[in-house]
């Protein structure tokens, strides 16, 4: 298994990190992996206000931007709590004789500089159904793993102050 790490600008220039468990690189297997996580990328800046400015993967460390956000709102302070959950029973379907201990857990994350105004008016849940909240959770279900390997499940992305 490897790790995707995400570090985030906000509007005084401070950097915050996300990391997300994604699958391990093979041959056969990376040029699915870096097209999975460029989605990732591209969603995440859809649901948040700061500036993707460094990312690093098993195989590579990419500083992605030097800009400061121009949105005052850009504050790392101000986080989407994300909750997911391991989908994965076994990890030898068929067989089923290798179980994950991760399956059905619930996981958080944060992510910085929330795009507050995604929000509907009187909610603090980001919709997954549709526009940058869809975008970022089919993202996310793709490319993200529990930290026990499993796939995962976005359940509810959340701004709690």
């Amino acid at each position: 298994m490897a790790k995707g790490k995400l570090s985030i600008r906000d509007n005084s220039s401070e950097l915050s990190r996300v990391e997300v468990w994604i699958p391990a690189f093979t041959v056969d297997s990376i040029g699915q992996t870096l097209t999975d996580w460029g989605t990732y990328k591209t969603a995440t800046s859809g649901i948040i206000r700061g500036v993707l400015a460094k990312e690093a993967l098993i195989l590579d460390e990419t500083n992605l931007s030097a800009l400061t956000p121009t949105s005052t709102e850009a504050q790392r302070g101000i986080k989407w709590s994300i909750q997911y959950t391991d989908t994965t029973q076994f990890f030898d379907p068929g067989v089923n004789a290798i179980p994950n201990k991760g399956y059905q857990q619930i996981f958080t994350n944060t992510l910085p500089t929330a795009n507050l105004s995604l929000l509907a008016s009187g909610q603090e849940d980001l919709n997954l159904a549709t526009g940058a909240g869809l975008a970022y959770k089919t993202a996310f279900d793709t490319i993200v793993r529990s930290p026990y390997g499993g796939r995962v499940s976005l359940l509810r992305v959340y701004y709690a102050d």
